[in-house]
């Protein structure tokens, strides 16, 4: 009979810490956070490094429609400290029409990986491309280093750090990737005389691998003043398309 209650006892002292063990496990779980990933790890930076994008650039005049294919290359060609002391990377910009011609310098952007935000200086326009952390319908002031624009909010779309494909010929897939999309006034995107955008897709790791601008009119005026409208038909306006093709180091 004691033997019993001894056993007895042993048992419910057992249950009772095991519970305590998992309360415990539970309570551990419940305090763990989840450290988003840098922004930094969407846009890398190091001299010497390259990205190169396959270009689409197509005007519209008078409903006809003009495109032009080409290349740009993005290269890390110097790290310095700019007058506020903080760090930054010029990054060249070269063009050429096929494989064999050689890289004519186009122009000169200046980027800067800090904390919470990527910055870009071109034209000596200095926005922000990024913020942390990447949360899906955050917005930010894309010109907060500038006068107020009417395309100045930048909002991340729903697939933020989800995989993305390019399109093209040869898509490629990136498994953690962050869209980016401007906002843009009614009197640029209406949706019936007029639409525009501009969206970016930054992958983990490698940076920007898609950039699409657009901006267009879907009406055209008679010799008499009147407005014709034509929804499925672009009359004026332009579109470019960039889809990294290769990266590496120069």
């Amino acid at each position: 009979m004691m033997l019993r209650f001894h056993y007895s006892l042993l048992s419910k002292a057992l249950g009772a810490a095991a519970l305590l063990g998992a309360g415990a496990l539970l309570e551990g779980c419940r305090r763990e956070s989840v450290v988003p990933t840098p922004v930094v790890d969407y846009y890398p930076l190091e001299v010497g490094n390259y990205r190169t994008y396959a270009v689409s650039d197509t005007l519209w005049s008078m409903g006809v429609a003009t495109p032009t294919n080409y290349q740009l290359r993005e290269a890390v060609t110097e790290k310095f400290t700019d007058a506020a002391g903080q760090t930054a990377y010029r990054v060249l910009r070269s063009r050429r029409t096929t494989n064999a011609q050689a890289w004519a310098p186009d122009s000169v952007l200046i980027v800067q990986q800090q904390a919470q935000a990527i910055l870009l200086t071109r034209d000596n326009v200095r926005t922000i491309e990024l913020i942390y952390p990447l949360r899906a319908g955050k917005t930010w002031k894309k010109y907060a280093f500038t006068t107020e624009r009417a395309d100045s909010v930048r909002a991340f779309d729903g697939a933020v750090e989800r995989s993305f494909t390019t399109p093209g010929a040869t898509p490629v897939t990136y498994t953690t990737a962050a869209v980016a999309r401007d906002q843009m006034p009614i009197e640029a995107n209406d949706g019936l005389l007029r639409r525009g955008g501009y969206l970016q897709v930054f992958a983990q790791g490698v940076g920007p691998v898609l950039r699409r601008r657009y901006a267009y009119e879907t009406f055209y005026t008679t010799s008499n003043g009147a407005s014709v409208i034509t929804p499925t038909i672009i009359q004026v306006g332009r579109s470019r398309l960039e889809v990294l093709i290769d990266s590496g180091k120069l």
